[in-house]
């Protein structure tokens, strides 16, 4: 069904729509494995594609040798040494991990020092400059709280001692119009908290619910810290200030363990922006992590937006011509929590094609 012609599945996408929008399912994990990208490996007897050709021609370069590069769909579970996934089970608001892979565990000494590094080039960093990690204009005071913030949580997880089995908590935004008429609307990192009023809660879309989830998985282990995405897309609120804000007043998570990414304008942008913070701070995996409505089925192995052109994967190849990554369920209790790497080969050995990644391309 992936593979439908277009004019069949713009045909299948209006009768379908109004029922099945939503829909989405997880794919079953094959009896086999296989040496191509759903088990993390580039298949075909060419030679790897250098990082020049994979993000510039993904299409030949890529999909061509192996045709399971279409897509973002991987097996992690089959080879979780590799892949350096986990388990984490949801029981209401208690959360906890499975057995963490040999190997994986975030954060090892090189990777303090690369956040220390990230940090020092934050903090030189002019808020008029164009950067990779901020990839969208900001107010000037908005671009200097989201960096100020973002070198102390670096700099404070770079302290830290514990280990965890991954390198963020990612929780994309939700933004609606009714957010800029809330108590929270012009909220910047740094600041004090501020009492919600009378029927604030209800203007926040899903918010509320993703920033708890978030908590509840800082709280059980699963990473150093979260990773809250969007920019002011849909009103004049940054949609990742709000989750900070709801996180450190609403939830009581020290602000040390929030990085905030005010820039993305959709799905696809939340999981690419939030992949290049994962890689520069060395981390292999991220937990992304949503609510159990229509995000987290779109986030599946197959969504009914793939029959209108509209799924992430689709979106990615027509924005910038590249997958972001790899994702796949890793949630235990719902189905809203997901393995996430920016390493589409993320199987193939690391001093190659196993940490090539797109994230960082314009």
């Amino acid at each position: 069904m992936r593979r439908l012609p277009f004019a069949l599945a713009a045909t299948s996408a209006a009768l379908l729509f109004p029922l099945l929008v939503g829909c989405g399912y997880r794919e079953p994990a094959p009896v086999f494995t296989a040496n191509d990208a759903r088990f993390g490996r580039f298949a075909g007897s060419a030679d790897a594609p250098s990082q020049r050709q994979m993000c510039r021609h993904w299409m030949s370069a890529v999909v061509y040798h192996d045709e399971y590069a279409l897509s973002h769909v991987s097996f992690p579970e089959t080879n979780v040494q590799d892949a350096c996934f986990t388990t984490v089970t949801h029981a209401g608001r208690n959360v906890s991990i499975g057995e963490i892979p040999r190997g994986c565990r975030y954060l090892e000494t090189s990777q303090r020092g690369r956040l220390l590094a990230l940090a020092d080039e934050l903090e030189r960093l002019s808020d008029s400059a164009p950067h990779r990690l901020f990839p969208c204009s900001l107010r000037p005071d908005q671009r200097a709280a989201a960096r100020v913030q973002n070198v102390r949580a670096l700099r404070a997880m770079a302290r830290g001692t514990e280990m965890y089995p991954y390198s963020a908590v990612v929780v994309p935004g939700h933004g609606v119009l009714e957010q800029a008429d809330t108590a929270l609307a012009k909220y910047l990192p740094g600041e004090s908290c501020r009492d919600l009023a009378d029927g604030d809660l209800g203007k926040l879309g899903a918010m509320p619910v993703r920033s708890e989830r978030a908590a509840d998985a800082l709280r059980g282990g699963v990473a150093p810290i979260v990773i809250v995405s969007g920019g002011a897309v849909h009103s004049t609120v940054v949609e990742a200030f709000l989750l900070m804000q709801l996180l450190e007043c609403r939830e009581k998570i020290a602000p040390e363990r929030i990085l905030v990414e005010p820039c993305a304008d959709h799905t696809h942008t939340n999981l690419r922006n939030s992949a290049r913070w994962i890689d520069a701070m060395n981390g292999r995996a991220a937990y992304l992590l949503t609510d159990d409505w229509i995000q987290s089925d779109y986030l599946q192995d197959f969504s009914w937006f793939e029959l209108i052109m509209g799924s992430v994967d689709q979106r990615s190849l027509r924005d910038w011509g590249y997958l972001i990554g790899a994702w796949r369920q890793s949630s235990i209790g719902n189905a809203a929590g997901f393995w996430f790497t920016p390493y589409r080969f993320w199987a193939e050995p690391r001093d190659g094609l196993g940490s090539m990644t797109c994230v960082d391309e314009p």
